[in-house]
Order: structure tokens, then C-alpha cells, then sequence
């Protein structure tokens, strides 16, 4: 049984040691320390924007605290996206995968462990952060009576970006996983949550259709608001089809 163990580690034990790799990393902890300036930033910058009475006419609390935590959470990804990415990416640019596969041989099992590592370290990083963010914003917020959120509206209003961060990571994980390659999973992960709802948008004004709701960005956010909206199925396929065109990679091919 323990020979067997040590060939076909469970799925806690790839957990342990793939959150082991991670905290381990450089790169990780410039990502962690990169999303703490980005969301404070992001939320002091806004916060900024509501700090003249004449600013904030006609703007509630609640409204106010929401567009905080939105451009916190729209620099935050930036580094969410960059700390998916390399769980992955950097085992493949570096070659340190094939040692990985020799030590865990269920492929598929290995990448659902990490991908439950992204999952779990992006999800507290984005709370953490949001919430210094936050934080950083009241008190500009206050000098125009922009607070007093009932306390269950903000952790909605919270709950709602980390979701949204979350995705992100997840998705940034599943094209990472089809592209194999830290450069390629980057900028076409932000090229689909940046870009091309830009483009989008541009092509909505020529063709009158409303194509935005199938952009990753706007059905995420939809989705987070109401988990029940016809924008799901637009979400899960974006993030299951580079994940399930990579795990047929994986198991097909060598490393």
C-alpha cells in the first residue's frame, strides 16, 4: 500500500505539495505583493474621485463602495492573472514538469490539485487585498458622507469581486493549461478579460448586435450577481474549453 501511495500520491498530497511549490516561488510572492499595491491603488485612486462633494452628487453609499471595490478589483486581476498563470506555466518553461509527471503519473488528478491551489490562494489573496482596499477608501469616502453600507451589503458587494477574481484565476489556469506556456497563457488570458470586450464593444456599434454578454468579463460579473443568469453556460464554456482541450493534450502527449 505504500509503494502504491508513493507512485499514485492522493489528491491532499498533491494539494500539500503543490502549495508547497507555490509559497516557494519568487515569482508568487511579487504577485502577492504586487496585488496588495494594485487593489490598494486601484481603491485609493477612486476613492479619490468621490473625494469633492461636487463629485459625488447624486452618488449613493452603496454605489460609491461598489465602484471601489470594482477598480480594486479591475488592477487586482492583472496580478491574479500572473500568479495562475505561473503555478503552471513556470513547471513548463522551466522543464520541472516532466519531474512532476515522473513523481505524480495521474496527470489529470496532478492538474486538478493545482488548480485547487489557484483557486484557494487567488480566492484569500483577492479577499485580503479588496478588503485593505477598501479599507484604504473609506475614509475619502466619508469626507463626502459616502458611508454607512450596512455591513451585510458590503460583504455582498465583497463577496461579488472575489467571485469575479476567482474566475479569473480559473481561467487563466485552464489557458495555460491548453497553451503550456507562461508568455502564451499571460497575454491571451488578458487579452480575453481586457481586450477583446474592447473589440466587442466596437462591433456591437457597426453591427447593433449585443455581443458583450458573451465576453468572459461581463457573463463572469453577471454570473456573480446572480448566479442563476443565462450568462453561466457562456462562463463554464470559456473556462472548460481551454481546460478540456489541454487535458486531452496532457494525457495524449509527453511533457
Amino acid at each position: 500500500m505504500n509503494a502504491l501511495t508513493a507512485v499514485h500520491p492522493s489528491l491532499s498530497r498533491l494539494f500539500s505539495a503543490e502549495w508547497l511549490k507555490l509559497r516557494t516561488m519568487r515569482s508568487s510572492w511579487i504577485c502577492a505583493v504586487a496585488a496588495v499595491v494594485a487593489a490598494i491603488g486601484g481603491a485609493v485612486v477612486q476613492g479619490l474621485g468621490y473625494a469633492g462633494p461636487e463629485l459625488a452628487e447624486g452618488l449613493t453609499a452603496r454605489e460609491a463602495a461598489a465602484d471601489v471595490l470594482s477598480s480594486s478589483s479591475a488592477v487586482l486581476q492583472i496580478a491574479i492573472i500572473a500568479l495562475a498563470v505561473l503555478a503552471l506555466g513556470s513547471e513548463y518553461t522551466g522543464g520541472a514538469i516532466r519531474v512532476t509527471f515522473v513523481a505524480a503519473p495521474r496527470r489529470l488528478r496532478l492538474m486538478a490539485a493545482k488548480a485547487l491551489v489557484v483557486a484557494v490562494v487567488s480566492t484569500i489573496l483577492s479577499a485580503l487585498t479588496l478588503g485593505l482596499g477598501l479599507a484604504a477608501a473609506l475614509p475619502l469616502l466619508s469626507r463626502t458622507s459616502l458611508t454607512g453600507v450596512p455591513f451585510g451589503t458590503m460583504l455582498a458587494l465583497l463577496g461579488v469581486e472575489i467571485g469575479y477574481c476567482l474566475l479569473v484565476a480559473l481561467l487563466a489556469f485552464a489557458v495555460t493549461l491548453a497553451v503550456r506556456s507562461t508568455a502564451g497563457g499571460i497575454s491571451l488570458t488578458l487579452g480575453v478579460v481586457l481586450l477583446l470586450r474592447v473589440v466587442v464593444v466596437v462591433l456591437d456599434v457597426g453591427t447593433k448586435a449585443d455581443l458583450t454578454s458573451l465576453t468572459f468579463p461581463v457573463a463572469a460579473m453577471r454570473v456573480m450577481t446572480d448566479p442563476l443568469s443565462p450568462a453561466l453556460p457562456v462562463v463554464v464554456a470559456w473556462v472548460a474549453i481551454p481546460a478540456v482541450l489541454g487535458s486531452l493534450t496532457l494525457v495524449r502527449r509527453d511533457a
